[in-house]
């Protein structure tokens, strides 16, 4: 954020969870707050310089940077303490410069859309709304798989994929029920077997996190004819 006669960052770190991008900025403005980034105007509303949110038409996250003043507006106030109350470090000193957006961790980059860098580079003291250059992956699972110790699939790699499927039609916190239209059978090799071990993974190969341990898997074994 942009303050006296520099920038002061204001780390942010979300949690392990399920966000959509207003969940995201309501975190920026949380920290935003704690750090007390913002101003409050007349009526009594926080007033934000920072604003992440979806741009449909352009398939990308946008993020709008707003100046920050370099004096305090008639009627409105400081935040109690932080960065731009009475104490802090202060609101620039001579251009009413916009925050920047700094990435430094490419996961998150990708979440949103950003590479791994600072935007807009050069400093900016007008109203500025950024595009993510790359589309960005919100939810970054689009597809499970279903692998299963005890089969052998000739038309996967690795082989031992028994299904795919997604969680279309649902949202966090609900039922996700995957029934296949027919059913597809896959050769299990000869020999005996003590356990059947089934995993869960993404499409990129990683581990799913199931934080619900309620789960009812049905699996159909039928002579090969």
């Amino acid at each position: 954020m942009p303050t006296a006669n520099t920038y002061s960052p204001i780390q942010i770190t979300l949690p392990d969870g399920y966000y959509s991008y207003a969940n995201i900025n309501s975190a920026v403005q949380a920290a935003m707050i704690s750090a007390g980034a913002y101003l409050i105007n007349a009526d009594g509303d926080n007033v934000f310089y920072f604003n992440l949110a979806e741009n449909q038409t352009y398939y990308a996250c946008q993020v709008d940077l707003s100046p920050v003043p370099t004096s305090l507006p008639s009627g409105w106030t400081r935040p109690a303490t932080g960065l731009y109350s009475s104490t802090g470090t202060g609101l620039p000193a001579a251009f009413a410069y916009t925050p920047k957006l700094i990435i430094d961790n490419a996961e998150f980059g990708k979440i949103i859309g950003f590479p791994l860098g600072t935007w807009p580079t050069p400093s900016q003291y007008t109203l500025k709304s950024v595009l993510s250059p790359i589309p960005p992956q919100i939810n970054p699972v689009s597809s499970y798989q279903l692998r299963c110790s005890l089969v052998s699939n000739p038309y996967s790699i690795p082989d031992d994929v028994l299904t795919t499927f997604n969680t279309a039609g649902t949202t966090i916190g609900q039922l996700v029920s995957y029934q296949p239209n027919e059913f597809c059978w896959v050769d299990v090799p000869n020999g005996s077997y003590a356990s059947i071990t089934l995993t869960i993974v993404d499409q990129d190969e990683r581990f799913a996190k199931l934080n619900d341990t309620k789960m009812l898997i049905s699996l159909i074994i039928r002579q090969k004819k």
